[in-house]
Formats: structure tokens, sequence, C-alpha cells
């Protein structure tokens, strides 16, 4: 059983899941917070990857202007929403 790849990327880590015969990313995890963009399924682990790497690079481009718990990335045309940090 597959429950899915976390895979260290920059200062953070990738997390996608399998959703059948697809993948999903499940969150982007950068400085700490965990970002989780809009449901969106992909053919392979390796796009699925591939993808979260753009939202990464465009998070961590962005971060200062993510002001509110979502936003809307044009470039990648999807929104991000952060998880609330469990304390």
């Amino acid at each position: 059983m597959n429950i899915g790849i976390i895979q260290p990327y920059s200062n953070g880590f990738l997390e996608v899941v399998p959703e059948s015969d697809y993948w999903q990313i499940a969150a982007i995890h950068i400085n700490g917070q965990a970002y989780c963009p809009t449901p969106q399924l992909y053919r392979s682990e390796k796009v699925a990857l591939a993808k979260a790497t753009q939202i990464y690079d465009w998070i961590a481009d962005h971060e200062q202007q993510i002001s509110d718990e979502t936003c809307y990335c044009s470039e990648l045309k999807l929104i991000l929403w952060q998880q609330p940090k469990v304390s």
C-alpha cells in the first residue's frame, strides 16, 4: 500500500499522495508553514512533484505578499491556503 511521498526540497518539503491511479499534491511545507493548493489530479508521482516544486518556488518568491490564509496564484492558476499550525 502506497501512502504517499514526502520529498525534501530547498528549506522545506513536498507532500504528494496517491488517489486511485493518479496523484494529488497534499501540501507544500516551507518555513514551518504548510500550504495546500487547489485539489488537482496528476497522472504520475513525477508530474505531481514537478508541479509541487513550481508551487514551492512561487511561494518562496511571494511569501511576504501572502497575508491572508488563502491567496490566488494567477501564474499557476490555483488557490493556496495555509494550514494553521498545531500547537
